[in-house]
């Protein structure tokens, strides 16, 4: 079989290594952003909500010095984006920060994805693969800390050092939020774990050997990951492994070599939950988890309820809403620190901001925000396509495997939010450099 990662000779050779160093440093502050916040820098922690943006920023200027980004996606959201700001000082909010803290998302953070597709090798992808993976088991140890202690524990301290970070998710358990703000922040992690997990469960084995993890370290793996859906306490975290699972079985479907590869991936996944259901260490975690379905049922009205609500009738409902000015509130308004520094909160402007969709039209209006959630959308299923062409054509799992992270978070992901538009640029960065490494290097 052929094997599509490149060891000797990079792809993009020598020239880019310092940009793709700038990615590294990106990716470690991500994962690292809310632990500065809660526990090393709180004094900080406003400042370090940004921490990430300068490098945002730098590439994308750089790309565009250098004809990186030429997709007819990033130039229409980076002039959509500015004609919003201009309105937004004109006819809207009028707040300068405020608008710029929202413009930032499409002119600076978006293109970021175009830059990552265009430097980023295979070598790169499968790195960062292997560290994340690396990351999960001390990830895993501290959820389970935070899941098990009470709110005042220094392991649930909230950003500043104020507070907490852990809610709770049903009447007796808590929300871990990991290394990150919030719990959000966690599950947006999860969901990557989840995707290059998967890959390496099937394709472990034709990976050059220093690419390699050993059985027991795929299944120390597999069992942190499952014992993180429980723990996490989060519907979206048990969905979104579903969601993986189903790439999975269209990936085995479509390619008659991987079904032998699935079965090792089903005996692994297997031995791991028997591996939690033996030591026990999980039984209050499937309680918990078991309890936040039952209430979210009671208010939701089922599972059906809940992704009619929460989902579909939500997304679809938020693209027509007459009562939003057509120029809309004004970029940012819908953000966190937007509204907060307007006085108010997500819901005080006349539309729900935490539905992603409804905080695009209730700032930007229906027609400017009707183009940026399509271009979202489109980009995401072009890149779902060709994701779909590598696994089918040459037997490329990678980008189709990262392309259910991508599906998860780009086209409605709360960009908003700081830690969750990191994550969606990461998946969507990640994904497209998958999809764009053709060359085919015999192992």
């Amino acid at each position: 079989m052929e094997n599509y990662l490149n060891i000797k000779k990079l792809t993009k050779g020598a020239p880019y290594q310092f940009y793709r160093e700038l990615i590294w440093i990106y990716v470690f502050l991500l994962i690292f952003e809310g632990a500065l916040r809660k526990w090393v820098l709180p004094g900080l922690s406003t400042p370090l909500l940004m921490v990430r943006d300068p490098i945002a920023i730098w590439l994308t200027c750089v790309g565009i010095q250098r004809g990186w980004i030429r997709s007819k996606y990033a130039i229409v959201m980076m002039f959509i984006s500015t004609l919003s700001f201009i309105i937004t000082m004109v006819v809207g909010h009028h707040n300068l920060f405020v608008a710029f803290f929202g413009w930032r998302i499409y002119f600076f953070h978006f293109p970021m994805i175009f830059v990552m597709g265009k430097i980023m090798t295979r070598d790169d992808l499968i790195k960062i693969s292997r560290f994340i993976l690396y990351i999960s088991i001390p990830m895993t140890i501290l959820v389970f800390m935070q899941f098990h202690s009470p709110q005042t524990a220094w392991v649930n301290i909230g950003v500043g050092g104020e507070g907490t970070s852990a809610y709770y998710g049903t009447t007796e358990y808590l929300r871990p939020s990991g290394t990150f703000s919030f719990t959000s922040g966690y599950v947006m992690f999860q969901a990557v774990v989840g995707c290059v997990l998967c890959y390496y469960l099937l394709m472990n084995e034709t990976l050059p050997k220093r690419y390699q993890f050993n059985k027991v370290e795929l299944i120390l793996f597999a069992a942190c990951y499952i014992f993180a859906i429980p723990t996490s306490v989060s519907r979206t975290n048990f969905f979104q492994t579903l969601v993986i699972i189903l790439f999975v079985f269209v990936a085995v479907i479509r390619q008659n070599k991987l079904k032998i590869r699935f079965l090792k991936f089903f005996f692994i996944a297997v031995f791991a939950v028997l591996l939690i259901l033996i030591t026990g260490i999980g039984n209050m975690s499937f309680d918990a988890l078991s309890d936040r379905f039952e209430l979210a049922n009671e208010a939701e009205g089922g599972v059906e309820g809940t992704i009619n609500e929460r989902y579909i009738g939500g997304l679809l409902g938020a693209l027509v809403n007459f009562n939003i000015p057509i120029l809309g509130y004004g970029i940012g308004l819908g953000t966190n620190v937007g509204a907060k520094l307007m006085g108010g909160s997500m819901y005080s402007f006349g539309f729900n901001a935490e539905i992603e969709w409804s905080r695009i039209i209730g700032e930007c209006g229906m027609f400017i925000g009707w183009i940026i959630i399509g271009i979202r959308t489109l980009f995401s299923i072009d890149i779902l396509m060709k994701a779909y062409r590598c696994l089918v054509r040459r037997l490329d799992l990678l980008p189709w495997i990262l392309s259910a992270g991508m599906m998860l978070t780009v086209p409605q992901g709360q960009w908003s939010i700081p830690t969750n538009l990191g994550f969606c640029i990461l998946l969507g960065g990640l994904t497209l450099a998958a999809v764009n490494y053709k060359r085919r290097v015999k192992r």
